[in-house]
Formats: structure tokens, sequence, C-alpha cells
């Protein structure tokens, strides 16, 4: 007896990564003193949240740590343009 092929699940569409109140007030604020626009800045901030998660730093919280990152990446100072600097244009 053929076997019946099973459907191909259908892919999901991607979610937008949401960011809470206070962090896109500091990025608006970030981006407008800067030559970066708000979407380079939020995709640093992701990065920086990330690399908390898989550092296990427990000396500050996730959010001190990305907008420390997203202050690096601004500044020039620090590691984060080196670590984004596929985000540099």
């Amino acid at each position: 007896m053929p076997t019946k092929a099973k459907p191909k699940a259908k892919a999901k569409p991607k979610a937008k990564s949401k960011v809470s109140q206070s962090d896109e007030a500091f990025l608006r604020k970030k981006a407008e003193g800067s030559r970066f626009s708000y979407g380079t800045l939020k995709k640093v901030l992701q990065r920086g949240k990330g690399a908390y998660l898989s550092s296990g730093s427990r000396n500050v919280s996730m959010t001190a740590w990305a907008r420390g990152r997203v202050n690096s990446f601004v500044s020039g100072k620090g590691g984060a343009r080196k670590a984004d600097k596929d985000l540099l244009s």
C-alpha cells in the first residue's frame, strides 16, 4: 500500500522583533543625535540582548547590556563597531 505524502508545512512569516517603549524612546533619541538610523540601532540593541543571553552575565541587566552596546556602537569606542561592522553603511 503506498504511503501518503505529508503536506509540507508552510513557512511561518518572520515575526518582527518588538522593543519596549522605553527602548524605543532610547533608540529614537540616539538616532537623532547620530548618523545611524533607528532601524540600525534597533538591530544593534537586539544583538546586544542576544550577546547578554549567550554570555551569562549576572552583573548587569539585559537592557543595560544591550543599551551599552548601542552606546558603544554610536560612540565608536569599545568593540561594538567591530562586532556590528556589517551594519555600517
